[in-house]
């Protein structure tokens, strides 16, 4: 027993490198919300009672000293058990929290949200990234993104008058050179892009990451880590998911005045087929762009999150899920009408592929076979032009049969993981409903 009063108070403390991001602007939920960052870059939403806890744990204090001050600044008194009990099940599960005397840190997990990218490379690193962003920041001023807007109209009114699309797609088809190169010009387009999500994001008052490269399921995809938008304003935000369409807008003005001024097919059907990578941005089914302006409309972190809660709540007889009770009227409907839309769509997809999957091998296998043989035959010739569009037509043939593969194995992955945890339930984690995933925006060049 006198061990036990000679022990020491128990003491806890932020962990190191917690950044503090401030209230939610523009949140979907109907409680107040809060963000902090974790030192690996892992953003976490807590209430204003964890968050608060966080804050006036800056220094090591005694359990009883920083209930007092919790106490104090809540308004409401919150006594040493209750506080322990919030620190050990939350705070310090996800990584928030600690004791000042341990020695190894507790491992805690990251979201991993469905159809995230994955095998991420960085292309340019944080310090080139900011100053690209802070140089073309002036871009984003109203009269320069009026003048853009109504200049693509007018350039397009004038290509629809003026050129012959069917006729630049023969040209550049035909010649291997011309097809190499736009394959390039649409890859740094890409890039020019993600540096527009970038740029949007600092003129905002957030700050940009790195810009990189990964996989999305198989398929390579550029992408911006804009995780800082968080602290911004919704409209901030939104303007962060856009960016980088409204960057490809001065992609395209610059080819087509190359095309006007040259004549030249191949900017013409840069042109064109830029704008229609645009247009596969928009729809919100995917994490590409209009997934996230749909997420910041509604102010909800990760729409693929809610899915399960709102279908189980759909179920007649049965509640509502916490996870849709917790959401504004608005952000509610947008929401469970995302579900309802998405869900169908998606799963026709998976449908579509399983009952389709061996025509696109057999299809795939016998032009990856003739290419094969272009190939052999190029590289036996010395013609290295020719071995290369071959090599890339293999590519590109291959990574749509593989990835179709991969997307059943997903889906059926996950339908078989939810059935085992129906069968074999255990306690939640508390990291998938307070983290939030990194806002890693996207352009989907998937063939």
């Amino acid at each position: 027993m006198s061990q036990d009063l000679a022990a020491p108070p128990q003491r806890w403390e932020r962990t190191a490198g917690l950044e503090l991001l401030g209230l939610v602007s523009g949140s979907g939920l109907n409680h107040v919300t809060y963000l902090v960052r974790r030192s690996d870059g892992q953003v976490v939403q807590l209430g204003e009672l964890l968050h608060l806890i966080i804050t006036e744990a800056a220094l090591p204090l005694p359990s009883e000293e920083l209930a007092r001050r919790v106490s104090a600044g809540f308004g409401r008194e919150l006594d040493v058990e209750g506080l322990t009990l919030l620190a050990e099940k939350k705070l310090e599960p996800l990584g928030l929290l600690q004791h000042p005397e341990a020695r190894v840190a507790t491992p805690v997990p990251k979201a991993t949200p469905l159809l995230a990218l994955s095998a991420k490379t960085t292309l340019l690193p944080r310090s080139a990234v900011a100053r690209l962003s802070v140089l073309l920041k002036p871009l984003y001023t109203a009269p320069v993104v009026v003048f853009a807007c109504l200049a693509l109209v007018g350039l397009d009114l004038l290509l629809f008058v003026r050129s012959n699309a069917a006729a630049a797609l023969n040209d550049v088809l035909l010649t291997p050179g011309l097809l190499l190169s736009l394959f390039a010009l649409m890859s740094v387009g890409a890039l020019v892009h993600e540096v527009g999500h970038a740029t949007a994001c600092r003129y905002g008052g957030a700050r940009p990451g790195v810009i990189g490269v990964g996989l999305y399921i198989i398929f390579p995809a550029f992408y911006t880590d804009v995780t800082d938008s968080y602290r911004l304003s919704r409209g901030g935000r939104i303007r962060t998911d856009l960016g980088g369409l409204y960057f490809h807008l001065w992609w395209v003005l610059g080819a087509g005045l190359g095309y006007l001024a040259t004549g030249s097919p191949l900017l013409l059907l840069l042109v064109i087929m830029t704008q229609l990578q645009m247009a596969q941005q928009l729809p919100p089914a995917i994490r590409l762009d209009g997934y996230f302006v749909l997420a910041d409309l509604a102010g909800v972190p990760d729409l693929f999150a809610r899915v399960g809660p709102v279908l189980r709540s759909l179920v007649p007889g049965r509640g509502i899920d916490r996870r849709v009770s917790e959401l504004r009227p608005l952000s509610r409907w947008i929401v469970t009408s995302w579900v309802l839309v998405v869900v169908p769509f998606l799963a026709g997809v998976v449908v579509w592929l399983a009952l389709s999957l061996p025509y696109i091998l057999s299809s795939a296998l016998t032009a990856v076979a003739a290419h094969a043989r272009n190939l052999s035959i190029a590289l036996a010739t010395g013609q290295p032009l020719e071995a290369a569009l071959s090599v890339l037509a293999i590519t590109l043939i291959a990574l749509p049969a593989v990835g179709s593969v991969l997307i059943l194995a997903q889906a059926f992955g996950t339908v078989g993981r939810a059935a085992i945890r129906r069968l074999t339930p255990r306690a939640p984690r508390p990291l998938p409903r307070h983290a939030i995933p990194s806002r890693r925006l996207r352009i989907g060049r998937h063939s």
